[in-house]
This record gives structure tokens, C-alpha cells and sequence, in this order.
């Protein structure tokens, strides 16, 4: 039975007493930092005290906590700190902890251009270094002990040279600390109410630890050769942690939770400074925890490809003075720390009123230039009446507003929305966007709950779920509670006494990109169960699971989760740079979507296996609109018939609307077409004049209305304004509904309180969403229950009822959301008449090929099904396998009929697992087969002139400032390598021409035409285009700003220029400009040319461009 909170710890103090007996004292992926800037002198520091236990402490001794989540998670709880202020209050200690999750010696991921304005840690200037290391490198098992130990000595001397203490040179002292141990999850008590992760399907901890001692044992004999304290966190931790059966200190085997952190704290007091540790009250923690918020926005603030990375374009005053106000807030917070620590008497709060002052940078809004996205005139918004009353909407529809900001502030900025098992609308509200703003209250974005409990059609309650998040741009149902973004965490969020509120916070991952808070797309949970999470391109994702750290950086993507474990894996998404579209369709397929582009495409030939020289792919939804906010299928008794299984997606700035497709099949994949009325016009399902109206995730409710909130905000750009800028609305925001004219609202199909049984009939209901809503439930539920439940309702299906394929394929997702599928019902299904049935079981069995024993053989069978897609989706989950026989099923698969969707699948397949079949086929042992030889043999082209490309690539696409010479040889060696000009000119037509043209081509006039473009500039200056669009652009290219003699200013292209006049493109038209009537005309330094184009292509795709633009010599 837990004991009580308070007799819990008291507990935990004393098992940490018992275990506390002091210790003696005693990277090929290395990401190298640019030198901390040292601008001014540093005075004289006090000489420090040998690291030695137990460890003496100056008087102000600054102290740094260094490593991965081990150190970043006590952020969350304040033990150790408060302990350490307790015993030496006295000595006003000043500490910041820099944890950072995957953080490795060898590995220190950080955004770019991180210490651009200044490095934090050197900033702060430690004395000492408390250091968490081990636990992200033991997963490189005993084989990487030797490395880690080199590295760990390296670390030592980088950072004793690097963070000197004072201008004389003298260097900080360092402790070491060993990797903490695994914890060991009982199966048996699977998933709980309380924690969200099954412990069945956790690793043993068997492996982890065996792993875990070599790495504690290695961080000793650095400590030992350097003559370094060391604290043995090991041994105690893993005596502790096997007293008890399953998860009771951790929430997933390797991340503390609060009881964790509480032991972790009295351990290392005890160990570092002996004796028991001293009592330390709520107070004083929650003081702790305060300062830790606001040196975390210090050292990992939000949106840094702004603050200081490559999009700090317009106001770079701003941050500088915010980085030096947190830092005298965090002074401030360290002051109130120490007296609370005293005894003495404090205020109810800290005072920051003296912490400086910020910079208001100018607005941006009505420059001519923001035409394109802002309404004329003045700074207004519609009221949702007279939205509704101005917008236009396709036939047989109508809006009903259902909540506002003027009843409900705190629907303040909608962004996304669901809607629970009891029906409930949820919307997640970020009023903080873009970031918070150091001296207002802590971040209070929200996830709202608004409820029609009069069923008049309008909003007539709401509650606050929980109002403590910072940009929470994704959330998604999960184990009776909600999992939430939180920039740069995920929350586990749970109301456990029925009062609607969150009564249990869960920070379950850390580590997720923030780099810019826009680029952490929309969330969509797969029919099997798995939970996908959109990442635009720039971003530096760096997470720590039970399985190992994940890193990413500039890639973005789709993050698929499995929410049982933790497990995560990552696609790329080619051509696409800032995705929020996914969502899938009632066979399970996948269509996902950039928010920057009009670009959306079908996710079956991009979600195999990755690799580095993967292309791009043909998109599915011409003439479309840009930017956009989440995507739909019209399923629903309540709107017209004729829209029925259409598209759409919120658009928020081309179209200030919803477009709509009608989507067909297009041989293995889909192609969709733009509906137009009969005058030949777009039909879209709303479109309004307002262009300050900013659709969102548009979702279609439990009542089969189509709903979409407005983001309403007249400034919604972070390269075309200020962070900052005072025009940015933090207040509007609007839910709507669309509806049927002759339509009624449908009564809502929920699933609180419902039987399994009762939820499983409610597959046969029309609506996708309710079946989306019951899949939900139903992996909420009891396993065993379940099961029985699925086996009983599948046996009682009529085989010759018009649902049966479908309904049966339901029952498959069902156990696959439990990792649970039975052989007989998938066997079945692989068997089925209906194509789409079988395409989705086989991507059931490659997605739980871990829980699925004969997946290859089902992977090899399907390979040579008579359709194509079932055939495609055999291929992306053959990539998944290294071995010969899944190579012997993707030639098979070759010898078939292969159309683009195929094809595409088979080359990114065979890519994935090159190393396997290159023996082979080098040994000529593959034969007649021609489409497979052609693929292999451009594979090994590519991955030639790719992997020659790359290491050039990651200089110039570097996070980090690379020297001029660097750059300059990186070019030239990517000057140097040929292409091919035909793969070139269709990475050109996919990626390019929505902006340019060659000569009289397809294409826009947006950008330069490019016929002649290697007779103007050098194959170097070619490839520096691209790269970096802003290094060197013909004064024609780049922005240009005139403002008239009458004051008006006019921003963009200069498109033409002679003695009279000359032509500015704004975005919207062209706009002639006599030069007599100019009195200021400014060449910005900003090129018209999204960044990001070489990133979001393959290698050999880069060269093999470079080949094409190279071989445009004649005008």
C-alpha cells in the first residue's frame, strides 16, 4: 500500500541516509561550440577548494549543473537546490542548472547559432561543475566504454579552457557523478491510472543495467586519473529501485519522478556533504523551481531561430535586453531563495520591477509590403458576426458561431482543437505566442473546455483544464487523460477528482525543438495507435527515451510515438519546411501536409525506413493555397451530400479560408482536384475578404458539424515582424461551426461510460471521426477486456454485410493498439477481397513487426499482391528489414507493374537497405530484372554523388558559424561534382517553379527566370544561391523598400527598371513607380528566396540540381 506523501519522504530521506556512505574521491558525433565571447574582464575569483568529499563551498560559490535529463528533471522538483540553501544559507550559493535531455559529453546538441548574442554558461561563469553524464552513451554498450572514457577526458579540458573562472585564467573544479539506474517496470501491472506508459512493453532494465554499471564504473576512473569527487548514484539507486516491483520511482524506467528526484537529492547531499540532509519545506522549493523557469528561458528560450539564429532579420534589439532582464530576475529569485533559506521574513512574491526594462520595437504592420496578409487601412478586426455575414461559403452551407473571446477570454489564440469521450470541445488557447515575455506572469496558455449544455448551438460553459503551458500547439487523448505540447516538453495531464481540472502533471518528454514555436505542427493519432507529431525543417529536436536519445537537427519530419513505451522513430517530409496537416482516411492512409507550402502528399512511400538520400515526391493537391492549419475529410451526415468524402484544409493567408478536393485513386496512391462551380471558379467551402481571419483545424465534431477556430490576428509572420512587434493580437479568438442549410445537427455518438461492445458497434456508425473517437477509447481500456470483447463482436460480423472488410480491418486496429493482434483475425484480413483491407493489414504488420512473429513472411507475400497499393505498402515495411530475404521480396515486387507511388516506395526501400543487397548485386547475382537494376544502379549513383556531396553539405547547413575559407572549400568541392542534369530538371520542376521559370516554361515570375542562369553566375554562385539566398544576390533579387514623396511605401522584388520608372512585385502585384516621384529607395538584406531549399532535398538531388541549372547556358 504508498504510504502518505509526507511519511513517503521522510522515508525516502532516510533509505538515502542508509545508502549515503561517502565515496573515495577521486566523440565522432562531437558538436564543436564556437568560443564563448569574453567582452570584458572578470574579476579575480576566490582560489576553490580541492574537489574532494566531503566537497568544501566558497562564500557565493557558483555552482552549474551539467548533463542530460538526470540534472534536467531536478528543474521540475527543487530537492537538491533546497537542500543545498538549507545546510548553507550562509554562503548564498548562486546555482543554474544547464541539463539538457540526450546530453552526452561528446554530443551537446544546440540550435543554431546558439551563442551567437552569448553563450548562457559562460555568462554565468561557474566556480563549479556538478556533471550528469553516462546515461545516453550507455546505450553504445561495453564496446563504447573506452570512447566515453576519452570523451569524458576531453569534456574536462575543453570546459576547464573554455569556462575559465576569471580573466587570470583560474579553471572551475568539477564533481562527477555516475548515470543514476534503471528501474526495472513489472508487466504484470501493465498500464495504470496514474502513469502513462505500459510497463509491459518497457525494456526489462536487465541489459540497461548491466550497461549502466560499465558507465558508472568508467566515470570513476576518470574521476579517479583526474583526481575529481565522484559520486557513486549507481549502486544506491539500484539497490532502491529493486526493493519494490514495477515503476515507483521513475515514469519510465530512466527519468525520475518527483518521489525519484526526492531520493536522487538526499543522496547526493549525503554522499557530497555528509550527514542527513536537512528538512526543506514547500516553500523553499517552490522558490527554487521559480528560478529554475526563468533561467530556463535563459539558457533554452523559445524560438532562437529568431532569437539569435538565422532569422533574427528585424528587430535585433529586443533580446539582448531580455537575456540580461532574466538574468537579473533570476538575481533576484536567488536573493529570495537564500532569505527564505535564513528564516527570514519575505514578500508573497519576488519583486522585478528593478530588473530592467525592455525594448518596444516599432510595428511592422501596414508596411505595403505585408499587403499580401494584412487588411488596408487600420488595425480592426470583424466581430464573428460580421465574419459570418461577409464570408462566403459553399452551396447548401452556413457558419454558426459557437464561442468568442467577448464571452470566453480565455479562448484567447485557438490553435488546435478535439473533442473528448463525453463529446466536449477542447481547444488548446496560446495568448503567450510567440514566447513568453520575461516580467509578465509565468506562461498561462491553455487547454479550455466548451461545453453548449443548453444545446441552443452556442457555448454556454467553459473550464480551464489546465493554465500553466507555454505554447501548447498539439494535444491528443491518451489513458483517461491528455497529452499536451509544452514547449520544449510533453505533458501527461489528468484530472483524477472529477472537478474538470488537471490534478496530475506528468512532464513525460523533454527535449522537443523550439527553435521556432510555429514549426511544431499539428497531432493525429494513427488507426493502429500510434501518435504522429509534426516538426518543420531548422529545428534542433534532441530527446532521451528508455530506448536511447533521439536526435534530430534540421531534418523535421513526422515523430511517430508509441505511447506505451515511449519509442520513437522519424520521417523526413521532402519539399515540405513547416508541416500541420495529417490526418488519415477511413482505410487508415495517411495524407500530410506543409503549413508553409501548398504541399500534401500521401505518407506511404515517405514512412519506410530513412536514409540520407532519399528524394522528393510528387504532391497530390494542385493549385493549391498556402500557408495552412490542420486538414480534414468532410464525412458527416450534417453537411451536403455532394461534399461528402471531400478535403479541405485551413489556409490562412492566401485564401483566408477552406479549400476543398475531391480525392481519387491514383494507381497505388491518391491524386486530389480542386472543386470549381460552374462558372468554372474555385468552390471553396469558406472564404473570406477578412484577411485577418486565420482558419484552424478544421475538425469534424461529434454533432457532424465541421468545426474551425480563427486564430484571428492581424500579424501571424515571425520573418515579417517583430517577436515583439506591439501589434500582435494577444487577446481574439473564435470557434465556428459549418453546417448542412437543410441539415440538423446529428446526436452525438460518445463514448464515456460506454461497453466495449458498445464501443465497438460504433464503428459501423458513417462519421470517421466517431470511429477515430471509439479507437481512442478503446485503447484506454483494459487489454484483457478488450480482447475478449474484439473476438467476440468479430465473430458475430454478417460476411456478406457491405461493411465487413472494413469492420473486420477496425477489430485489426484495435488489437494493434494494444500490441495485440491475433494471427487468425490478421491472416484473415491479409486474405480479404477488398484491396484497401489488405493494405492496411500489411501496414499493420510492419508497424508492430516487434510483436508480430511472422511479419517478414507477410511482408514477402504481400510483395506480389495483384494491387499496387497493397503492393507499395509490402515495400515501406520490407525497409524496415535488413536481410536478404526482404531484398529477394522487393526484386519480386520489381518484376511487377510498377507505377510513380510504387516505383518511388521500391527506390527508397532499396536505399534504405543498400548495405544489405550492394554485395550482391556488384557480384552481378541480380538478373533479369530491369527496373531493379535501373534503381540499384541509380541508387549507387546517388548515394556515390551523395555521399561525396554530404560532408560539404553539413559545412554550408551548419547550425554552427563556419570561417569564410571553410565555406568557400566546401563549395568548391561541391562545385566540382557532376550530376545528373535530367534527375535535376525534375527536382527543379517539383521544388522550384512555384517561383521560377526557365525561359517560356511552367512556372511563376515570382523569382528570377533562370534561362541563361550558368552564363551569369559561376557554378559556386549557383550553389551559394541556394544555400544561403541572403550571402550575394543581384540588387534585382533582393528586397527592395521605396517610400514616395507622398509617404507611401511600397516593399518587395524589383522586377524592371529604366530612366522613367521602375516595377516592384509586392507579393499581391505589380506596382510601377515613377523614379521622380522616389525620395528614399533601400536595398534590404533579405533575399525573396525561402531558406531551408537544400535541407529539404536528398544529396544527390542538390548535386544533380546544381548539374541541371549548370547546363542553362542559352537565354
Amino acid at each position: 500500500m504508498p504510504l502518505p506523501k509526507l511519511a513517503r519522504a521522510a522515508a525516502l530521506f532516510a533509505a538515502a541516509v542508509a545508502f549515503s556512505a561517502y565515496a573515495p574521491s577521486g566523440a565522432d558525433a562531437q558538436k564543436k561550440k564556437a568560443e564563448p565571447k569574453q567582452t570584458a574582464d572578470r574579476p579575480k575569483r576566490p582560489e576553490l577548494p580541492p574537489s574532494a568529499l566531503p566537497l568544501a563551498l566558497l562564500q557565493g560559490e557558483r555552482i552549474a549543473l551539467v548533463g542530460n535529463s538526470t540534472a534536467e528533471r531536478m528543474n521540475l522538483f527543487g530537492n537538491f537546490e533546497a537542500m543545498l540553501h538549507k545546510r548553507f544559507a550562509d554562503k548564498q550559493l548562486v546555482v543554474r542548472n544547464f541539463g539538457r535531455p540526450a546530453d552526452e559529453v561528446a554530443i551537446q546538441q544546440r540550435s543554431g547559432d546558439y551563442t551567437k548574442i552569448d553563450d548562457p554558461l559562460y555568462a554565468f561563469g561557474p566556480d563549479t561543475f556538478l556533471c550528469f553524464f553516462g546515461f545516453n552513451e550507455s546505450f553504445a554498450g561495453k564496446d563504447g566504454v573506452a570512447k566515453f572514457e576519452q570523451d569524458y577526458e576531453r569534456f574536462l579540458d575543453d570546459y576547464s579552457r573554455k569556462y575559465q573562472r576569471d580573466s587570470s585564467g583560474s579553471k572551475p573544479r568539477f564533481v562527477l557523478v555516475s548515470p543514476v539506474a534503471f528501474e526495472a517496470p513489472d508487466p504484470a501491472l501493465g498500464i495504470t491510472p496514474t502513469l502513462p506508459v505500459d510497463q509491459r512493453f518497457l525494456p526489462s532494465g536487465k541489459a540497461e543495467n548491466d550497461n549502466l554499471k560499465l558507465y558508472a564504473a568508467a566515470v570513476k576512473a576518470v574521476a579517479d586519473r583526474r583526481k575529481l569527487a565522484f559520486v557513486d548514484a549507481f549502486a544506491d539507486t539500484l539497490a532502491m529501485f529493486q526493493a519494490q516491483p514495477g515503476l515507483q520511482f521513475t515514469i519510465n524506467g530512466c527519468h525520475l519522478n518527483e518521489d525519484g528526484d526526492l531520493f536522487l537529492a538526499a543522496l547526493l547531499y549525503g554522499k557530497l556533504f555528509g550527514g542527513p540532509p536537512p528538512a526543506i519545506d514547500a516553500r523553499l522549493r517552490a522558490a527554487v523551481v521559480d528560478k529554475s523557469f526563468v533561467h530556463q528561458q535563459d539558457y533554452r528560450m523559445l524560438n532562437g531561430w529568431y532569437v539569435y539564429g538565422g532569422r533574427r532579420t528585424y528587430d535585433t534589439e529586443t533580446f539582448p535586453k531580455e537575456y540580461a532582464k532574466l538574468r537579473a530576475m533570476a538575481a533576484v529569485r536567488d536573493r529570495y531563495v537564500w532569505d527564505i533559506a535564513a528564516g527570514k521574513a519575505v514578500s508573497a512574491g519576488v519583486d522585478d520591477s528593478k530588473t530592467g526594462e525592455l525594448f518596444t520595437p516599432p510595428t511592422r504592420f501596414g508596411q505595403p509590403g505585408q499587403k499580401y496578409s494584412e487588411n488596408p487601412g487600420e488595425l480592426k478586426y470583424q466581430t464573428p458576426e460580421e465574419f459570418v455575414r461577409t464570408a462566403a461559403v459553399a452551396p447548401g452551407m452556413r457558419i454558426i458561431p459557437f464561442a468568442d473571446e467577448t464571452k470566453f477570454p480565455e479562448l484567447a489564440k485557438p490553435v488546435q482543437l478535439g473533442f473528448d469521450s463525453k463529446g466536449r470541445l477542447w481547444v488548446s488557447c496560446m495568448p503567450n505566442y510567440p514566447l513568453w515575455k520575461p516580467g509578465d506572469p509565468k506562461p498561462n496558455d491553455k487547454l479550455v473546455i466548451l461545453e453548449d449544455t443548453d444545446k441552443d448551438g452556442k457555448a454556454d460553459k467553459s473550464t480551464v483544464f489546465y493554465d500553466q503551458l507555454h505554447c501548447p500547439t498539439g494535444f491528443e487523448f491518451w489513458n483517461g487523460g491528455v497529452l499536451v505540447m509544452d514547449q520544449p516538453r510533453i505533458l501527461w495531464l489528468k484530472d483524477t477528482d472529477g472537478d474538470g481540472k488537471a490534478d496530475l502533471v506528468v512532464h513525460l518528454f523533454d527535449g522537443w525543438a523550439s527553435d521556432d514555436t510555429h514549426h511544431r505542427g499539428g497531432w493525429e493519432w494513427g488507426p493502429g495507435g500510434y501518435l504522429h507529431l509534426l516538426e518543420g525543417i531548422a529545428m534542433s529536436t534532441t530527446l532521451e527515451t528508455p530506448f536511447g536519445p533521439h536526435r534530430s537537427q534540421g531534418a523535421g519530419g513526422t515523430y511517430v510515438i508509441d505511447p506505451r513505451n515511449q519509442k520513437v522513430r522519424q520521417f523526413s517530409l521532402p519539399g515540405m519546411y513547416n508541416m500541420w496537416c495529417y490526418v488519415f482516411d477511413e482505410w487508415g492512409q495517411g495524407i500530410v501536409g506543409d503549413g508553409t507550402t501548398a504541399n500534401q502528399t500521401w505518407d506511404t512511400p515517405l514512412s519506410g525506413a530513412q536514409f540520407s538520400g532519399r528524394k522528393g515526391i510528387n504532391f497530390i493537391l494542385p493549385n493549391g493555397e498556402r500557408p495552412n492549419l490542420g486538414s480534414e475529410w468532410l464525412v458527416s451526415r450534417a453537411l451536403p451530400d455532394e461534399v461528402q468524402k471531400q478535403f479541405t484544409y485551413a489556409c490562412v493567408i492566401n485564401l483566408n479560408g477552406l479549400p476543398r478536393y475531391t480525392m481519387r485513386d491514383d494507381g497505388a496512391g491518391f491524386m486530389g482536384t480542386r472543386v470549381k462551380g460552374a462558372d468554372g471558379k474555385n468552390s471553396d467551402l469558406v472564404k473570406s475578404p477578412d484577411k485577418h481571419f486565420r482558419p484552424a483545424d478544421p475538425h469534424i465534431g461529434p454533432d457532424g458539424a465541421l468545426w474551425f477556430g480563427d486564430w484571428a490576428n492581424a500579424l501571424i509572420g515571425h520573418m515579417q515582424y517583430s517577436q515583439r512587434d506591439p501589434s500582435r493580437d494577444h487577446t481574439r479568438g473564435r470557434v465556428y461551426r459549418l453546417i448542412g442549410v437543410d441539415k440538423q445537427p446529428l446526436t452525438p455518438v460518445t463514448q464515456f461510460g460506454k461497453t466495449v461492445p458498445e464501443l465497438l458497434n460504433q464503428f459501423t456508425e458513417y462519421e470517421w471521426r466517431t470511429r477515430y473517437n471509439a479507437r481512442r477509447e478503446l485503447r484506454d481500456r483494459p487489454t484483457a477486456e478488450v480482447l475478449a470483447g474484439t473476438s467476440q463482436w468479430v465473430a458475430k460480423l454478417d460476411p456478406n454485410g457491405k461493411d465487413f472488410e472494413r469492420l473486420r480491418t477496425e477489430a485489426l486496429w484495435v488489437q494493434q493498439g494494444h500490441h495485440a493482434v491475433q494471427p487468425e483475425l490478421l491472416k484473415a484480413v491479409l486474405g480479404s477481397k477488398a484491396h484497401e483491407a489488405r493494405a492496411a493489414a500489411v501496414r499493420v504488420a510492419a508497424d508492430d513487426r516487434g510483436y508480430i512473429a511472422d511479419a517478414l513472411p507477410i511482408l514477402k507475400a504481400a510483395a506480389t499482391d495483384p494491387h499496387p497499393r497493397v503492393r507499395t505498402e509490402a515495400l515501406r515495411g520490407l525497409s524496415f528489414f535488413n536481410s536478404t530475404e526482404s531484398t529477394d521480396a522487393m526484386l519480386a515486387a520489381a518484376r511487377m507493374p510498377l507505377d510513380y507511388w510504387t516505383k518511388y516506395t521500391l527506390e527508397a526501400s532499396l536505399g534504405a537497405t543498400e548495405a544489405t543487397w550492394r554485395p550482391t548485386f556488384l557480384a552481378g547475382k541480380v538478373k533479369d530484372n530491369k527496373a531493379a537494376e535501373e534503381l540499384m544502379v541509380g541508387i549507387l549513383a546517388s548515394s556515390k554523388a551523395g555521399g561525396a556531396a554530404a560532408p560539404h553539405l553539413r559545412i554550408l547547413l551548419s547550425a554552427e558559424p563556419q570561417p569564410a575559407e571553410v565555406k568557400n572549400r566546401a563549395m568548391t568541392a561541391l562545385a566540382g561534382l557532376k550530376g545528373n542534369a535530367t534527375n535535376g530538371r525534375a527536382v527543379f520542376t517539383r521544388g522550384c517553379i512555384a517561383c521560377h521559370k526557365v525561359g517560356n516554361g511552367d512556372g511563376q515570375d515570382y523569382g528570377p527566370n533562370l534561362a541563361g542562369v550558368a552564363a551569369k553566375m559561376p557554378r559556386t554562385k549557383i550553389i551559394e544561391s541556394i544555400i544561403d539566398p541572403n550571402a550575394e544576390v543581384d540588387a534585382k533579387y533582393v528586397s527592395t523598400r521605396i517610400v514616395t514623396l507622398d509617404g507611401k511605401t511600397v516593399t518587395g522584388l524589383l522586377v524592371t527598371e529604366n530612366k522613367t520608372d521602375l516595377t516592384i512585385f509586392d507579393g499581391m502585384m505589380r506596382r510601377v513607380i515613377r523614379l521622380d516621384d522616389i525620395d528614399t529607395r533601400v536595398a534590404l538584406k533579405q533575399s525573396s528566396m525561402p531558406e531551408g531549399q537544400a535541407a529539404a532535398m536528398a544529396p544527390s538531388e542538390f548535386v544533380d540540381l546544381i548539374e541541371y541549372l549548370d547546363s542553362l547556358k542559352q537565354k
